[in-house]
């Protein structure tokens, strides 16, 4: 039986790899794991070696996919983070403290929760930032996979990565491991784990970051529920954060 598999499966590959350009195969990563009008519950621990240093609980609302995405997120663990709620639109994001009504405008450099940035959390479609540079045969721990150079698109100049490599399972499409690149300095990894079926897609439900300067040092990002709800345009606004009244995604 596992003979039989293996042969399917290395068909399946062969079939996926002449029935689509790179681009199109890359498209296709993207679409099976993309829920529009993303709601979540995630956790976010930052990790040295196997010792957790802090965790973050949010609450959050995507729209649109990329760089180009708008997304809210409240924060509701832990005590001192509680309350805090966060815009992010594309590469702006702004933050509001509780018991204050003015956001304040940050940098994406100082949107930092453990070794996860702003594009980390809500990143959602390579295909929409990134060009192929090139695509080969390759193997991670075991796994034959497609290996991607992406090259951040022009018109996407602001993202925070320059660069990416990409290594996807063959039989599945399914993420399986990435580097991030700041031009030729690589500035984190991330290692795609827990694929599940929600809403018709198979979605990594978590994502290991380890900072590329400091390999002990990583974010585990975990999703605890994912659904999906549509929130009006007007709530992706630096003046509706104020009045905001965040409820627990379903």
């Amino acid at each position: 039986m596992r003979t039989i598999r293996s042969i399917l499966l290395f068909f399946l590959a062969a079939a996926a790899a002449h029935a689509a350009t790179p681009e199109e195969l890359l498209a296709q990563v993207d679409a099976q794991r993309t829920v529009p009008n993303l709601s979540f519950v995630m956790t976010i621990t930052s990790m040295d070696g196997e010792k957790a240093l802090d965790y973050n609980t949010l609450w959050g609302y995507v729209q649109g996919v990329g760089s180009a995405n708008r997304s809210l997120l409240s924060f509701v663990d832990p005590a001192s983070v509680k309350g805090r709620k966060m815009l992010m639109d594309g590469n702006i994001v702004y933050l509001l403290f509780p018991r204050t009504t003015n956001p304040i405008r940050l940098s994406p450099l100082q949107v930092l929760t453990g070794q996860a940035s702003n594009g980390d959390v809500v990143r959602t479609a390579f295909a929409a930032d990134y060009d192929v540079a090139s695509l080969t045969d390759a193997t991670r721990d075991g796994v034959d996979c497609w290996q991607f150079s992406l090259a951040l698109k022009p018109s996407r100049k602001d993202s925070y990565y320059a660069r990416v490599g990409l290594w996807v399972e063959k039989a599945t499409l399914h993420p399986v491991y990435a580097e991030f690149f700041s031009g030729d300095r690589m500035l984190k990894k991330a290692v795609y784990r827990d694929f599940r079926a929600a809403m018709g897609k198979q979605i990594p439900f978590l994502v290991d970051i380890t900072d590329a300067d400091s390999p002990n040092k990583h974010t585990t990002m975990a999703f605890v529920s994912v659904s999906q709800k549509s929130l009006p345009d007007t709530a992706f606004r630096r003046d509706y954060l104020p009045s905001w009244m965040p409820e627990q995604p379903r």
